[in-house]
């Protein structure tokens, strides 16, 4: 799995920068030769170095296997944002404070979008390579997602340390 940057965007005074996720991967038209495919695009908004939190997107057969009953991940109070994602983390106190309501609504307007937040960074991550059309519009999302973060845990890290 090869990172690669692609650009550096401001965001409020604040550079975001925009990777690209590749792997070799089989290609049936080559017989079946690896070739270098983009498969994820993420942007990386600097933040707190709160404990990660992450939040993927469950895709159909994900969805299909939590109503069956396989779960896995913190369980919040909105069903429809559980069975929308799978949500890990190293506190699992602090993501609940994190995915407010408010944060678990937003996050429900787009649920082919998956996040983290955490580490130094808060990420959003997109299937397939950079379309450029969609920079500004993604750029807006990562503002709303830091926007509606509760202030108080912006000091958090500080009372980790």
């Amino acid at each position: 799995m090869a990172d690669t940057l692609t650009l550096t965007r401001l965001l409020d005074d604040v550079p975001v920068e925009i990777y690209e996720r590749s792997a070799m991967i089989p290609n049936p038209a080559l017989g079946m030769m690896p070739m270098k495919t983009v498969y994820e695009t993420f942007y990386v908004l600097p933040a707190p170095n709160w404990p990660k939190v992450r939040i993927r997107t469950r895709y159909i057969f994900a969805r299909l296997l939590y109503r069956l009953g396989y779960q896995p991940g913190l369980k919040l109070d909105d069903e429809r944002f559980n069975a929308a994602y799978r949500v890990d983390s190293e506190d699992d106190d602090f993501a609940a404070l994190l995915l407010s309501p408010e944060l678990q609504a937003f996050l429900l307007e787009k649920t082919s979008v998956s996040w983290s937040a955490g580490r130094g960074a808060i990420k959003l991550f997109y299937r397939g390579g950079l379309r450029k059309k969609r920079i500004d519009k993604s750029l807006q999302r990562l503002r709303n997602f830091r926007d509606l973060i509760d202030a108080e845990l912006f000091t958090f890290s500080d009372s980790i340390s």
